[in-house]
């Protein structure tokens, strides 16, 4: 069941539209679905339709031809609203010259499976008799609503008629389909049995309605859109894409500029103008990665370091270290000279990148801190570490003794029991590797 939505949808209320996309709860949306023809055009419909509907009413046999022009009308909006409403809309459509068209005749259509459902259970009653026949018409009866949400969205008749496709339909709508064929025949009700109340107050009410019943209805369908493989206008899944693509065409509009810069010998002014427009695009790691990635391409690599500088600092600070190692490891094939500027970043980066076995990028990285950061705190840890790559996997075990020589001078360290542990692992390794 497919059939492709309008081209232009304009989210005009975010607010209520968001509202009954993201809230499936039929409880918890019905105080906005009975208040939903009191609002926008379908209000004005209400307005200006209903004395029409009154005088034609009024007036038969003369008044016929007003009728049956305003309650074709009518019926044609309220399909209307059932369509937009089966797509996402939240609001009441405008009432359009294209309703008034000649082709659009689902309103006839629906009529057409009516008079079908007559004539069948009157065929039936005769050939196979009344009980039969009462079957059949209150199942059709039941099959009312699916056969306007047929209509509404394929306009095809031929479908509408199908009984296999009326049931399949009604069943993955579920439980609640009761309640939709309940409502499906309270306009006829007031119509009927409300003689009491003014004719007038009767064609509003029936009006009201049948818009409301026709957006309840659109609200089931709607939000059962996946099982019907229904294609809508607006989606949870729609605003992400269209979110995403609204982000893109940002991402690629701040890049240009900023490329523009680094390629006319500005670097400093690109690196300047990327971070002071980053706000913008919205700190995600889905951001920085496509960020990175792009600025990565550029023949000028020193936008692309700087970020990584950044990009890396985020992830630490998120304690994502194994994705910080792979940017590091991309910011250093860039550029062998590429190191940490915040040497309080380069421990947990080299521990990150020994445990994974990132043997070369490890060594790079606790000769780099020691080579510039003798006096930190972290260096007792970047030695052992060191001792360990030396030993274990270098198999250069003088270099790696030596060092567990100084380190089990620090008596009062924190990590003392670990370089003591590692000093005998060290000791017995050296013993087993010359026997």
């Amino acid at each position: 069941m497919k059939k492709q939505p309008p081209k232009k949808f304009l989210l005009k209320e975010h607010a209520t539209h968001a509202r009954m996309i993201y809230n499936s709860s039929v409880w918890q949306q019905f105080p906005h679905i009975l208040a939903y023809p009191l609002k926008g055009y379908a209000l004005l419909v209400i307005i200006f339709f209903s004395p029409l509907l009154w005088v034609g009413l009024k007036f038969l046999p003369l008044g016929a031809i007003i009728l049956m022009i305003v309650l074709s009308w009518t019926l044609k909006y309220a399909y209307a609203v059932l369509e937009n409403t089966i797509f996402g809309h939240s609001t009441p459509p405008m009432f359009t010259f294209n309703m008034w068209f000649a082709t659009n005749q689902r309103p006839l259509k629906q009529l057409f499976f009516l008079f079908t459902v007559f004539g069948m259970t009157g065929l039936i009653r005769q050939v196979a008799g009344d009980i039969p026949a009462l079957f059949v018409f209150t199942l059709a009866l039941l099959l009312i609503p699916a056969s306007a949400v047929i209509i509404a969205i394929e306009d095809s008749l031929f479908s509408a008629l199908n009984p296999l496709k009326l049931i399949l339909l009604a069943k993955r709508i579920g439980r609640v389909y009761i309640i939709v064929s309940l409502l499906f025949s309270l306009p006829v009700l007031v119509l009927l049995f409300f003689h009491w109340v003014p004719l007038l107050f009767r064609v509003m009410g029936l009006m009201y309605l049948l818009f409301m019943t026709f957006h309840f209805i659109g609200f089931i369908v709607y939000h059962r859109r996946e099982s019907l493989a229904l294609d809508v206008s607006f989606s949870p899944e729609r605003e992400a894409e269209a979110q995403e693509k609204a982000q893109e065409k940002q991402l690629g509009d701040i890049l240009y500029e900023v490329h523009f810069l680094a390629r006319g010998s500005r670097v400093e002014e690109a690196i300047e103008e990327l971070f002071a427009r980053l706000p913008e695009l919205g700190d995600t790691f889905d951001n920085h990665a496509k960020i990175f990635a792009r600025l990565s391409l550029w023949e000028e690599k020193s936008v692309a370091l700087a970020y990584g500088q950044y990009y890396i600092s985020q992830l630490i600070k998120k304690n994502w270290l194994s994705q910080a190692v792979a940017i590091y490891q991309d910011c250093f094939d860039i550029k062998a000279t590429f190191v940490a500027k915040n040497p309080f970043h380069i421990l947990p980066l080299a521990t990150t990148a020994y445990q994974e076995q990132r043997y070369p990028l490890t060594r790079h990285l606790v000769q780099d801190f020691q080579n510039r950061h003798p006096n930190h705190p972290d260096i007792i840890a970047i030695k052992l570490l060191t001792a360990k790559l030396l030993a274990k996997h270098l198999k250069r075990y003088q270099e790696a003794k030596a060092i567990m020589v100084q380190l089990l001078k620090y008596k009062e360290h924190a990590l003392y029991p670990e370089i003591k542990k590692y000093a005998i692992f060290l000791r017995n390794l050296i013993k087993a590797e010359t026997v």
